[in-house]
């Protein structure tokens, strides 16, 4: 295996991208998801329906399609530029959003009728309760899905490869190219996501069970 010992600091610099890819797009999804299942549910119907078609288009098209479209489409359209790897970001954040929008929008609903009775009847307002009542535990409900998530949107960034932007995947293509070795590297490609993946799930289970509520739960 020197032929990878050769090339380390190039997927070492891959597997960098490809976590922060991940973690901005888990992080940023989570925030704008967030806004969107508030909104979806207090928002009225036009609001509604606007983020209805949001998250068809998101949930619904490949997410290489939806990279092209901000890569090469929107700045045609613009007159403009946009750097690959910013695109990157934002269109992973936004995919993950409506991907998370369903999922917290489900564990509000969970605990939603009783737990918002109770917050007014104590003298909270709506608002008040959704915040500190009813969306800390749905947080909490929602984390199962949140690390499916996660393992769905990491495997994801190899799509990134057809931009140009040295991610994992790209890293290896590179190095299964340039070394002839092509079934070891990809081997140990799959290793590296396998792993990481494995940990962080692990990772996620066990938060779960410390921050797990009894008798509510969400299916995933």
């Amino acid at each position: 295996m020197s032929f990878l010992a050769e090339n380390l600091p190039l997927i070492v610099d891959g597997f960098i991208l490809t976590i922060e890819v991940t973690l901005f797009g888990i992080f940023a999804g989570l925030g704008l998801g967030t806004i969107l299942a508030i909104g979806d549910i207090y928002g009225g119907k036009i609001v509604s329906t606007f983020i209805r078609f949001y998250v068809e288009f998101f949930r619904g098209s490949p997410i290489i399609v939806q990279l092209f479209i901000s890569v090469y489409v929107i700045p045609a359209m613009f007159q403009t530029l946009i750097d690959p790897i910013i695109a990157g970001f934002l269109v992973f954040a936004l995919n993950s959003a409506a991907y998370q929008k369903g999922y917290i929008k489900g564990a509000m609903q969970a605990v939603f009728e009783d737990q918002m009775q109770a917050g007014l009847s104590v003298g909270m307002s709506k608002p008040q309760t959704i915040v500190y009542v009813i969306l800390p535990q749905a947080l909490r409900i929602v984390i199962p899905a949140w690390s499916n998530e996660f393992c769905s949107l990491t495997k994801s960034t190899a799509a990134l490869s057809i931009l140009g932007i040295r991610d994992l995947t790209s890293a290896f293509q590179s190095i299964a190219i340039r070394s002839f070795r092509v079934l070891e590297a990809w081997i140990m490609c799959a290793i590296l996501y396998l792993i990481w993946i494995t940990i962080m799930t692990k990772i996620f289970d066990i938060v779960y069970e410390k921050k797990k509520i009894p008798g509510i739960e969400i299916s995933v």
